[in-house]
């Protein structure tokens, strides 16, 4: 099947060779490069928020300053455009040297051949110098296929007066979140005592913070069945619809609010504990500085777990200057740029360097973090996972709906995903 042919498959299953780089870290230089002929490299990088355009205009003026024999350019572009941005280019036959993606992205990517794997680049050296973690979201089917550009975990952030005047301190299990929130919850102030997601992405993930909790799995490890729907996942999710309709401790209608729209009310003090990411505090103290919060752990029953998430900077096998984009990418990593994101995109490091250095270990919101990203799950990387996510949404939501109980929304989205997992094994089995 040619490439065009797969990327038509892999973009429908979607919405509905390597070169050898040689000696171990480093790449040839292509045959009939012209002597003193600039490289040159493009990188299409996806915007993480204002600070994203000058950010990389000044790692474009660095970066070709110390390597005058290239011409690096970088085109930001929005996170939503980003995946048809670059199907588009890769039907082109114009597919950039360089991006960053977001991890759920590289199995379409891989299944269409056209990322280069780094594990020949990448040194034992270069490596080690990695948090284990962090690297395992570009790892997918035992190789590496790029290196993570930003790292997140999630953690439960405290509103302390809400809780001080409740007398009342960040819940360690589910029985605690439950009285904390019933202690926190005032209707007619109109705060609640936790806040609930329910619209658009990662409306899933907040169900798997309490299915990793309890104990559950989203898919089996060969990944050919849903596990969602086992006792631990429908105990997890009855708690949930418990929260918002049995004990009413959660903002009303909570299938109108997505993961903004709850940091928003926690901003004005309508909730009392929200779960989210290590941006969040930034955003805190730059827009509601007064206001007192902590961050704890999620809520453990039988494990304590948080999510762990990375976008990756890959190469494409298709480059003509793959040396220039190495070159790059050893660039990309020294510690002291790496710092430099990390304080600007509230984004946790990846470098053990980094992690150890004085303005992250001094912190008690990142050092909080840090501690917490050893037990970071990863949701699993399959060719077909936005269907696959969609489908459990749609479960959550019925079940917050109360359109069906929990154990009849699990199993109609397990059934549903288990026909999406056969046909992905029928395809891969005839080489499709």
């Amino acid at each position: 099947m040619n490439r065009a042919m797969l990327l038509v498959l892999v973009l429908s299953l979607f919405i509905g060779g390597c070169t050898n780089p040689g000696q171990q870290g480093q790449a040839p230089t292509p045959a009939g490069e012209a002597a003193g002929e600039k490289q040159q490299i493009r990188f299409l990088a996806m915007e993480y928020d204002l600070n994203t355009r000058p950010f990389m205009q000044k790692i474009e003026e660095q970066f070709e300053a110390a390597n005058p024999d290239v011409d690096l350019t970088i085109e930001v572009i929005d996170w939503n455009a980003g995946f048809q941005k670059l199907s588009t280019l890769i039907s082109a036959d114009n597919a950039p040297d360089l991006a960053n993606i977001a991890t759920l992205w590289l199995p379409e990517l891989v299944a269409l051949d056209v990322v280069e794997p780094l594990d020949d680049y990448v040194s034992d050296e270069m490596r080690e110098r990695f948090i284990p973690k962090t690297l395992r979201g570009a790892t997918y089917r035992g190789r590496l296929y790029g290196l993570p550009i930003a790292v997140s975990a999630r953690a439960l952030y405290c509103n302390a007066r809400l809780l001080d005047a409740a007398n009342a301190q960040p819940p360690a299990d589910w029985d605690e979140l439950l009285a904390v929130a019933q202690a926190t919850t005032d209707h007619g102030a109109g705060v609640y005592g936790f806040g609930m997601q329910g619209d658009k992405v990662e409306t899933d993930v907040y169900f798997y913070y309490f299915l990793w909790a309890n104990g559950g799995q989203i898919l089996n490890e060969d990944q050919t069945r849903a596990t969602f729907n086992s006792p631990a996942g429908v105990e997890a999710l009855q708690f949930m619809v418990d929260l918002i309709h049995k004990y009413k401790v959660t903002q009303p209608g909570t299938t109108a609010y997505d993961r903004e729209g709850l940091q928003e009310m926690f901003k004005g003090g309508q909730l009392a504990m929200i779960i989210t990411g290590p941006w969040f505090w930034g955003m805190l103290e730059e827009d509601v500085p007064d206001l007192e919060y902590q961050i704890a752990p999620i809520p453990a029953r039988r494990e304590q777990v948080t999510m762990a998430v990375t976008d990756n900077l890959i190469m494409f096998n298709s480059s003509d200057h793959k040396d220039a984009a190495w070159r790059f990418i050893e660039f990309f990593y020294d510690p002291e740029l790496r710092l430099e994101w990390a304080e600007t995109f509230g984004m946790l490091p990846e470098l053990k360097e980094v992690a150890e250095s004085d303005y992250i270990t001094s912190s008690e919101q990142w050092s909080t973090f840090m501690s917490l990203l050893p037990d970071g799950r990863f949701v699993p990387l399959h060719p077909r996972w936005k269907q696959i996510s969609q489908e459990i949404i749609d479960g959550v939501q019925e079940a917050q709906l109360q359109t069906k109980t929990p154990q009849q929304a699990l199993d109609d989205a397990a059934d549903r995903v288990n026909r999406i997992l056969e046909e992905t094994a029928r395809a891969e089995a005839a080489g499709e």
